[in-house]
């Protein structure tokens, strides 16, 4: 009897830190939502299969949620883009150029955020690991979206540290980010706007 008592109670401990710690996608979106503003470094990799060629950018971010990201290239040229919900919505941009860093920079603004119940109508996703370790696979649910993306997949522990998509015409991009903290109110102040088009 009292060898089935400590069975039990060895049962319930080992279920415990499994309930404790279940890792779902409503924990990962309330992990990364606590810190409402972040500020890092990133390198960006371009691969074009019609062209053969890998580009590779690095420069500084910054992320306010619901607000803004300011994109600020240093390598190989500066140019900074400054996205807003607003700003991806309305007129179309003047170049290819400036469209295809939009199109990353207004993807960086809903991924960011890790709200995955908004993404939840464009995507279909699935996630794996745990708080420290996770990874969050996309896939286009709506057919005019998955004419251009294959998959997004983000990684990351605290924060989100790796972003890759894979372009149904072969090509994809990769972003690692690093030095990653939160934006002090003073920095969210000097911020620029919008991008003026």
């Amino acid at each position: 009897m009292i060898r089935h008592l400590i069975a039990y109670a060895c049962l319930g401990l080992v279920g415990l830190p499994l309930v404790v710690h279940a890792f779902d996608r409503q924990a990962l979106q309330d992990r990364i939502e606590q810190v409402p503003a972040l500020e890092g470094h990133f390198t960006q990799t371009r691969w074009l299969s019609d062209v053969d060629t890998t580009l590779e950018s690095q420069g500084h971010f910054a992320y306010v949620r619901d607000e803004k990201v300011v994109w600020q290239l240093t390598m190989p040229v500066e140019d900074t883009l400054v996205l807003t919900p607003d700003a991806h919505e309305s007129a179309p941009s003047n170049s290819a150029r400036q469209g295809g860093r939009e199109q990353i920079a207004a993807l960086l603004l809903q991924l960011l955020g890790g709200d995955w119940s908004a993404l939840e109508s464009r995507f279909k996703q699935h996630l794996q690991g745990s708080a420290d370790d996770w990874r969050m696979r996309l896939t286009p649910r709506d057919p005019a979206l998955a004419e251009r993306i294959a998959e997004i997949r983000l990684s990351g522990g605290r924060y989100i540290d790796h972003m890759e998509m894979d372009t149904t015409g072969g090509d994809r991009l990769r972003i690692d980010f690093r030095d990653q903290k939160p934006l002090t109110p003073k920095a969210i102040d000097a911020l620029p706007d919008a991008t003026p088009r």
